[in-house]
């Protein structure tokens, strides 16, 4: 396993981070405070991790929740793991770890938690992309992982990467969430970046519903606006892909284009029913 997704602690007691974005709030006039004391945003990595953190980071969000973002940098999925409980008044976002570490978490009294859930195929091929050009490579990972592509195509890329998410425990944590205890908690919901995808307003919508944020329609669209993957890839469209950035193309489903038979068989053969288990077959 690559070192940089070994063991994780997040300590976040005195988060300075989170000290940090106090104080860019501290001139936004809130309207309303959130019902919860902390929302936690769970997923894996290649599911809109990045547009959920500037939607939450974002001073409109704030000004009806008075959460401020507490976001979790560390890699790591199958040894992650963290020292005590998030500060009140927070959200935890990308919180890139499987059911049991994020059921470790202390919990408040008032709390609410999503995970994202995204087709491993279309992770898979996003995660090629992501490693081979377009992410920062502040990380070991992203530079062992880009060295690890330079020559590969991207049939041989996607089956190295199988083995390596394997080793990370990336399917594994998707299949702890679906296999939970949380299927049946009102407190935790399972998300779609599907759904995202075909229709990122709609979602918001509904994402914001269920943290219980009254915020008006007129203002719902505002911060939608501000976060569409036209403002965020630089006037593109969904659909039109653009290999060297962040916000490469923006659907779901683009898996068929890149998934060869041989590429089935040995996710199949990685994974046994992840597919089935996660809703995707």
């Amino acid at each position: 396993m690559l070192r940089a997704l070994g063991t994780v602690k997040h300590r976040v007691k005195n988060n300075p981070v989170s000290h940090a974005v106090g104080r860019a709030y501290r001139r936004v006039t809130l309207v309303e405070p959130s019902s919860f004391d902390t929302v936690y945003h769970c997923c894996t990595q290649k599911t809109a991790s990045q547009w959920f953190r500037a939607i939450f980071s974002d001073r409109l969000f704030y000004r009806y929740t008075g959460l401020e973002v507490v976001p979790h940098i560390a890699l790591g999925l199958r040894e992650a793991h963290f020292d005590g409980q998030f500060p009140m008044r927070t959200i935890a976002t990308h919180l890139y770890v499987d059911y049991p570490t994020y059921n470790s978490i202390p919990k408040p009294p008032r709390y609410r938690t999503f995970f994202v859930l995204r087709d491993p195929r279309d992770a898979l091929v996003s995660w090629y992309f992501s490693m081979k050009y377009s992410h920062v490579d502040r990380f070991e990972t992203v530079r062992t992982l880009r060295h690890e592509l330079a020559d590969m195509d991207a049939e041989a890329g996607i089956s190295h990467l199988i083995r390596r998410l394997e080793g990370f425990g990336f399917f594994d944590a998707q299949r702890s969430w679906m296999e939970s205890p949380a299927r049946e908690d009102p407190s935790v919901r399972v998300m779609l970046y599907e759904d995202l995808a075909s229709d990122n307003a709609q979602f918001l919508t509904r994402l914001l519903e269920y943290l219980d944020v009254r915020m008006p329609e007129s203002d719902v669209r505002r911060l939608h606006e501000r976060h569409s993957f036209r403002r965020m890839s630089r006037g593109r469209e969904q659909g039109q892909e653009d290999i060297n950035s962040h916000y490469r193309k923006g659907v779901a489903g683009d898996w068929r284009n890149y998934f060869t038979p041989r590429l089935e068989n040995e996710l199949r053969e990685t994974t046994g029913d992840l597919l089935s288990v996660l809703g995707y077959e």
